[in-house]
């Protein structure tokens, strides 16, 4: 009778990926597991991705963002390989985590699986370790399954594999590093997407929470034509994917047990606004704004301009960070219209462009010019950077603007935001009303987390123009 009802129990745990969890959780953890929605929901994603290679059909790669607490390495970097070597032992893993202590736990978590007596007791015989390859990074099966383990800063060169999973790529207390944030998006899409072993049919499976704007996820959403994205913010919000998995959510929340009210209260509390809303949110910056808050942002229409005292005759001066390049990866150049009445600051345009120097030059004639308010009172302001300052010399060869090179900013950029946020939280910056107006609130909103700040940097400098006196983060003589 017992044989018969192990039988039983080894076939479910075979057929569906959540069975097996649910039963094998115990050989590598020792809390209970508690249960949730979302834990069987993200089980049969990882499922019909490996059954779709299974069937040898074309890959189609997985994007998983959700909070922590949620058993997302239990699930995906842990349980998910067992299960596999289980229907296909011979199956390829690789494996990578933003460090090599972190993905070595994960990788020993499964061998401990696989070699738990409950296992062995179910499934005798399935899999067997070759005694020769039987290490913490890198361990294979007698039926040429291999999982391999590796890290952001590590190698994989000489691995194939037939599955990759990818656990938190990028660290969280590093994500503001530019140099750090590039190395992970570098180590997922040029690293490990080489090492597949059938371009066609091999698939990533890649889980974190989102830390910035241009992290691997974003860059994973950016540019994947195939890519199934699970987004399961910790909280009810317009973020989630696929939409149909809101009404799984209990009074707005993911998961009202071990993420109630009360613990995602002390997330934010601990994390801040900025980690609570990747973190837990998975958007790269709270809604409402960080640094920079969208509400500060005030706006009229132009006939209501020009009923204020002095619009008629204001001087519009115009503001430019520029850069050149043609490629929306990198930095675009800025350019920006303003113009101060009283104790405001009035933008009446914002634009960037991505474009050459050629074709910079043409476009900064056309937007520097009578229509957008230049006049012979008017100064065009040029961040000396090394292309503004090739800038400045051009328009002044060509034209007969009244082109000046504007001080070179002394702090760096969060400094030189904050400087400025008084003045902006004051309600002292007023846009009029243009079709411009929600990107640029939109990037001054999400800074320093967003993909760029080109036009925000327009506005920094024109506001420490402004408050020269100040302590602004410029030297202005």
């Amino acid at each position: 009778m017992i044989a018969t009802l192990d039988h039983v129990l080894a076939e479910a745990c075979k057929r569906r990926f959540f069975r097996f969890f649910c039963e094998f959780w115990e050989t590598i953890e020792s809390v209970e597991l508690r249960l949730n929605w979302h834990i069987e929901f993200v089980c049969d994603v990882c499922q019909e991705a490996y059954e779709r290679w299974e069937r040898g059909e074309d890959a189609e790669d997985v994007l998983i963002n959700i909070p922590p607490g949620t058993s997302k390495s239990t699930i995906v970097s842990q349980l998910f390989n067992a299960w596999c070597w289980l229907r296909t032992p011979g199956m390829r893993f690789l494996s990578s985590s933003y460090s090599s202590d972190l993905a070595v736990s994960h990788a020993i978590k499964t061998r401990d699986c696989l070699k738990s007596d409950k296992f062995r007791r179910l499934f005798p015989g399935r899999i067997e370790f070759k005694a020769d390859v039987d290490g913490k990074t890198n361990y294979r099966n007698t039926s040429g399954g291999q999982r391999f383990v590796t890290s952001t800063n590590g190698s994989a060169i000489g691995v194939h594999a037939d599955c990759i999973v990818i656990d938190d790529p990028l660290n969280v207390k590093k994500a503001a590093s530019d140099v750090e944030r590039k190395s992970a998006v570098s180590h997922v899409q040029q690293g490990l997407s080489t090492r597949k072993t059938d371009k066609r049919r091999s698939f990533s499976i890649m889980v974190m929470q989102r830390l910035h704007e241009l992290d691997p996820a974003g860059e994973w959403i950016a540019k994947k034509k195939r890519l199934r994205h699970i987004c399961l913010p910790g909280r009810l919000s317009k973020d989630i994917k696929p939409v149909e998995a809101s009404t799984r959510y209990v009074s707005g929340l993911l998961d009202p047990v071990r993420l109630d009210e009360h613990a995602l209260q002390t997330l934010l509390a601990d994390m801040g606004s900025y980690g609570f809303a990747g973190q837990v949110q998975q958007t790269p910056s709270p809604e409402e704004g960080g640094l920079l808050k969208k509400a500060w942002f005030k706006k009229l229409t132009w006939p209501e301009f020009l009923k204020l005292p002095g619009a008629v005759g204001a001087v519009w001066n115009f503001d430019a960070d520029t850069a050149y390049t043609n490629d929306q990866k990198n930095d675009p150049s800025a350019v920006m219209a303003s113009a101060y009445l009283g104790q405001n600051l009035y933008v009446r345009h914002v634009s960037e462009h991505w474009l050459e120097l050629p074709e910079l030059k043409r476009k900064l004639l056309e937007i520097v010019k009578p229509e957008n308010g230049y006049t012979t009172m008017s100064r065009f302001y040029v961040e000396p950077k090394a292309t503004g300052k090739s800038v400045v010399q051009e328009l002044r060869s060509i034209s007969q603007l009244n082109v000046v090179e504007a001080p070179t900013p002394k702090d760096d950029k969060p400094t030189r935001v904050n400087a400025v946020a008084p003045f902006i939280e004051a309600g002292r910056v007023i846009l009029i009303d243009g079709s411009w107006n929600d990107a640029f609130i939109s990037q001054a909103a999400t800074f320093p987390t967003g993909a760029h700040d080109d036009m925000l940097d327009c506005l920094t400098q024109a506001i420490a123009r402004y408050n020269k006196p100040k302590t602004s983060g410029f030297a202005w003589s």
